[in-house]
């Protein structure tokens, strides 16, 4: 077992993208989730490296290490129990690290989120959208959107949340000047994230997080992705520059939900919504197939979860285990209880 700043770690594993590795540990009584990342290396002085080189690659890992821990600070600062704590961020020798809560259990698979209830549904897709909302307004772009990325999980309460995870590539929008380097999943990449790899002069906003969160909604509510002509094209974000047909099955997902989809799914990230739009949406759409107040006596839930009309409060803090999360009720749309909320957290 190696001990690292303190936390106890067993062997780290590759997660495949050649970026980090990771593992669980523990500090005291609690379980993390810690990622060495394998760039930058902070160089050591052992005689190999002439002092200017030394002191280039010292003077990057260092503006390295103030970008990051500002943009995590930024992370905890915006979340409330939905987006997953930055614990720790630290270099030990040459290496940097990144700790985090350890979300308990395993996440609630796409199959499994697709069979549960539509007001179930529509409350997670708030919820995550909330958490977006907070994100992007703390002027952090997630840019690596996709379901292993959100971490949903029935609640002590009986409800479905999400918890964002994963801000490795993440990075704030201001910071996206000139040539910068991309990258995120193919499947969820948005088309003017393509255009820009590309070497293209288009603008990147907090939109490309929309877009592919417009795919991972439909998967919420199918448990599969939209079809396309795949003869055609190999992703959808090249589909979607074309002009091609997303096939968004609004008998899978109702027209309401159909209509928002698609427009989160256009080409041109001037016509998506923002997710704070995406909430006051989802609140605006008629219940009348979809129950807006939790049935108590089919839940059993005692009523201080019961969502009222016309609100705009959390209607419960459920759990995972010994963690915290947060669970919207059916219509959060005030700015003042969003800033209220917002402005929790603290710095590294």
């Amino acid at each position: 077992m190696e001990v690292i700043n303190g936390y106890k770690i067993d062997n780290f594993i590759n997660d495949n993208s050649g970026c980090s590795m990771w593992t669980f540990a523990r500090k005291g009584t609690r379980e993390f989730f810690i990622k060495r990342l394998l760039d930058p290396v902070y160089p050591m002085d052992d005689g190999t490296m002439s002092k200017e080189l030394l002191d280039e690659k010292r003077k990057y890992c260092e503006e390295f290490e103030q970008k990051y821990r500002k943009l995590y600070n930024a992370v905890n600062r915006a979340g409330f129990g939905n987006l997953v704590r930055i614990e720790e961020f630290f270099r030990y020798d040459s290496k940097y690290y990144i700790v985090m809560e350890k979300v308990s259990s395993n996440s609630v698979s796409l199959e499994e989120i697709s069979k549960i209830s539509l007001n179930d549904k529509y409350l997670l897709v708030k919820t995550v959208a909330f958490a977006f909302w907070c994100l992007h307004d703390a002027g952090v772009i997630h840019f690596d959107v996709k379901p292993s990325n959100i971490f949903v999980k029935k609640t002590s309460g009986g409800r479905y949340t999400g918890k964002i995870i994963d801000f490795d590539t993440g990075m704030f929008k201001d910071d996206i000047i000139g040539e910068i380097e991309l990258g995120g999943d193919l499947t969820y990449l948005a088309p003017e994230t393509f255009l820009k790899m590309r070497g293209e002069d288009v603008n990147i906003t907090e939109k490309i997080d929309i877009f592919a969160l417009g795919l991972v909604f439909y998967q919420y509510f199918t448990g599969e992705l939209p079809n396309f002509n795949i003869e055609e094209y190999e992703y959808y974000f090249g589909a979607a520059l074309e002009g091609a047909n997303i096939d968004i099955d609004a008998t899978k997902t109702g027209d309401e939900m159909a209509s928002l989809i698609r427009r989160m799914l256009d080409a041109n990230p001037e016509n998506r919504p923002s997710a704070k739009e995406i909430v006051e949406y989802v609140n605006g759409i008629s219940h009348e197939q979809v129950k807006s107040d939790i049935d108590i006596t089919r839940t059993g839930e005692s009523s201080t979860f019961v969502s009222s009309k016309g609100s705009s409060r959390i209607i419960g803090m459920g759990s995972f285990g010994n963690e915290s999360t947060t669970v919207l009720d059916s219509s959060v749309k005030t700015k003042e209880k969003k800033d209220e909320w917002f402005s929790t957290g603290g710095d590294l």
